[in-house]
């Protein structure tokens, strides 16, 4: 899909299901009034639940973008769009290239300097077992632990 396809798909999805920015940016088990704009009179009859059941937007763009019905139990659910269409999107459109590339070159060399760590020779283990019928727990005497 190209980037322009992805941002259709996504629309469209919005909108069939009704997404205002209110839900966007409200948390999931808020009520939303989809219409403040009318003013706070009438506003209770108004509000209704928030169209996502997740509060994170990584959470509610695997909503939106699910295919089938979204169970909030998968942590990655199959999605409309492939993986590195979403990625390929982010990075043309939604991303300030300048802060993430010193991260992802900063991930590449540790990478790198990883891999050309010389061997480690085995270090002498402490000895981590405790002998509780030596421990001294009462007025300086021996827990009798039989």
């Amino acid at each position: 899909m190209t980037d322009d396809q992805v941002e259709r798909l996504i629309w469209k999805e919005i909108k069939r299901r009704g997404i205002t920015y209110y839900d966007m940016t409200s948390l999931a088990n808020h009520g939303v009034d989809p219409t403040p704009e009318a003013g706070f009179k009438g506003n209770m009859q108004r509000i209704r639940a928030n169209m996502f059941k997740e509060n994170f937007g990584s959470g509610r763009m695997k909503e939106l973008l699910c295919v089938g019905e979204y169970n909030e139990w998968e942590d990655y659910p199959p999605l409309k769009v492939p993986f590195q269409d979403l990625f390929r999107f982010w990075w043309n459109r939604c991303v300030e290239k300048g802060l993430v590339v010193d991260d992802v070159l900063e991930d590449i060399f540790d990478y790198f300097t990883e891999q050309m760590r010389p061997p480690q020779e085995e270090q002498e283990q402490m000895e981590a077992t405790m002998k509780f019928d030596q421990v001294l727990l009462f007025n300086g005497k021996a827990a009798n632990l039989d």
